[in-house]
């Protein structure tokens, strides 16, 4: 198949620095380039996306809450908010936040790149110029509200710039619109793009940055399936401007197969599948650039556009020289949701048919014939990284008796107690559940030019492996198990574990998959949150740590399990963010979100 890779450019702004006009409607906006410069000007055009891209909100290496910086939240990332991962911090993340963590009320960037839809049809640039670059802002216009209608429902929605005169300012406060409205105003929006963008970005050096149609059609996938969930699992409060009426769902998940299946027909993306090895393989797959799946990446170079994701989760004996390291620490309760390759049940087998701790010679056996998926996307204890063994160990136990410490250095008949990588030493910067994260971690990294702001590896915002989740998960929605069914086995054979009978493609199946596939891809915590099951996932929950034992009498290994970190409550009122109390004084039309 046709390889075709959408990348999101981040260009040195050197022409334009923008600033947000949203904090005060009394305030003349000051960010709009002249006409004459931007309309006149490709290199300003230029220009002026980049800052509209900057401005996506793009679940990437640096996002986390309170700014999208993750150094504002000691590394911890927004997978830590569900039942993927804790922090090693002793999981700073005591609870799962107030409805302020999350916060993305976008309309500077709208107001941006309204201002360019409405005034691009008058400049003097080409026909197939203006085509192109309308597709582009419509399609960034779009994700903006998706942003935000994922956050908040339904919000205010404006498609003109708005103009401070002095005494209008009663206009200007625009009431919010309604949940429904906002995903319908999405899927036309990503609609239009799809029409006026060509179908493939291309590769060449004045390509890169240009989204293509079916960039459009993948993010219309996703926005749809939000919101046929919130139709079919939500409650409508408020007179519709959250929540979605029930009868609606059909419409949304059709929507949702048909947008995915236009991308799956067109044939320009396809599965990674370079490497024969499985493991490798799926490795690979998020630190290829090139790679036949990425459909929408945001790209970074250094030194120019960094970030610090190795830095934060890099092992602690392979961590950099600037320390920090092993922040995400994976659950076991998701290392169980990955299946072995013949397709069984994926709870690791920790105790014999008599309830005893099983022995194994050695401790990686305990992992043996897992989903492949699962050894590229954790860190097993005793697994290797570059050469180096990550030895994750609890402690020794000797005729019996627990011996343990906190201490690395401490030996106890000539051998360690515990591993250098925990769990139990260096203090806090060892993992506290056994695991420490791989997917995305850069093996080709040097450690002693691992530091902070040093990492490059692109983020992938869409793939195609997405794109047939979404297309299953709409799928079994609207009964259709045979096109569920194709979907699935697609990853399945990629991943290199057994294939589904029909009998065994179900809703929950269709999750399931989702959950290993996407893991640590900032899909999982918005996913719990659109099914509306998040308050019963994360109600007073703690996840739980693996624990391996060295048996001294012969060298051999047990796993033992603990709860660890804080427990984890989501209350209902956080399926929607609250609505800033700043923004409603400025405007009191706004309405704020039920149980704030």
């Amino acid at each position: 198949m046709k390889k075709v890779n959408s990348y999101i450019m981040f260009l040195v702004l050197s022409l334009v620095i923008f600033n947000s006009c949203d904090k005060d409607l009394n305030v003349p906006p000051q960010n709009i380039l002249q006409d004459d410069d931007l309309y006149s000007n490709e290199s300003a055009v230029t220009a002026y996306f980049a800052t509209l891209y900057n401005d996506l909100p793009v679940e990437d290496f640096n996002f986390s809450k309170n700014g999208f910086n993750t150094w504002a939240d000691g590394g911890g990332f927004l997978h830590d908010l569900s039942d993927e991962s804790i922090t090693n911090q002793t999981d700073n993340k005591s609870s799962i936040g107030d409805g302020t963590w999350l916060q993305y009320w976008a309309y500077g960037s709208v107001r941006n790149v309204n201002d360019f839809i409405a005034k691009l049809p008058t400049s003097s640039f080409t026909d197939d110029k203006k085509k192109q670059w309308m597709g582009e802002a419509r399609f960034i216009r779009a994700y903006y509200y998706f942003g935000m209608v994922k956050r908040y429902g339904g919000v205010p929605l404006i498609t003109v710039v708005q103009n401070y005169t002095g005494n209008n300012l009663q206009e200007l406060q625009v009431p919010r619109n309604t949940e429904k409205e906002l995903y319908d105003f999405v899927a036309a929006e990503l609609d239009s793009a799809a029409n006026l963008l060509p179908d493939a970005g291309g590769q060449g050096a004045d390509q890169l940055g240009k989204v293509n149609k079916y960039t459009a059609l993948a993010l219309k996938s996703r926005a749809m399936l939000y919101a046929a969930s919130i139709a079919q699992y939500g409650t409508v409060q408020l007179n519709g401007l959250v929540g979605i009426p029930s009868a609606e769902a059909p419409k949304y998940w059709q929507a949702a197969y048909d947008a995915a299946k236009k991308v799956i027909d067109a044939g320009h993306y396809s599965l990674y599948n370079k490497n024969p090895d499985k493991t490798q393989n799926f490795t690979a797959l998020f630190l290829d650039a090139s790679s036949s799946e990425n459909i929408f990446i945001k790209q970074f170079s250094y030194p120019k556009k960094t970030h610090s994701y190795d830095n934060w989760n890099l092992p602690y004996s392979v961590r950099g020289t600037a320390g920090y390291g092993s922040r995400t620490n994976p659950t076991l309760e998701l290392a169980e949701q990955y299946e072995y390759i013949d397709g069984s049940d994926g709870k690791l087998q920790l105790n014999d048919a008599s309830g005893n701790p099983k022995q194994y010679a050695s401790p990686t056996d305990l992992f043996r014939n897992k989903d492949p998926r699962f050894g590229a996307t954790y860190i097993y204890p005793f697994a290797d990284w570059k050469g180096t063994t990550i030895d994750i160990q609890a402690g020794i136990i000797d005729n019996g008796q627990v011996i343990t410490s906190g201490r690395f250095d401490d030996l106890y008949n000539g051998k360690h107690i515990i591993g250098a990588n925990g769990i139990g030493g260096g203090g806090g910067e060892v993992s506290q559940t056994g695991f420490y994260i791989r997917k995305y971690l850069n093996s080709a990294y040097d450690r002693s030019k691992v530091a902070p702001w040093t990492s490059a590896q692109a983020f992938i915002d869409m793939r195609y492996a997405e794109v047939l989740l979404n297309f299953a998960e709409a799928a079994i929605e609207l009964h259709n198990v045979t096109d569920a069914k194709w979907a699935l086995n697609q990853l399945r054979d990629r991943a290199g574990i057994a294939l589904l009978a029909d009998n065994q493609v179900t809703r929950e199946k269709v999750r399931h998959e989702r959950q290993v596939e996407l893991a640590f891809e900032s899909h999982r915590y918005w996913d719990i949150r659109r099914w509306r099951i998040a308050d019963k996932i994360l109600n007073n929950s703690k996840t739980s740590a693996l624990l391996p034992y060295l048996v001294l009498s012969n060298n051999s290994y047990i796993f033992k399990t603990s709860p660890v970190g804080f427990p984890k409550t989501f209350t209902t009122n956080l399926y929607y963010e609250r609505v800033d109390p700043n923004e409603i004084s400025k405007n009191p039309k706004l309405v704020q979100n039920p149980g704030y």
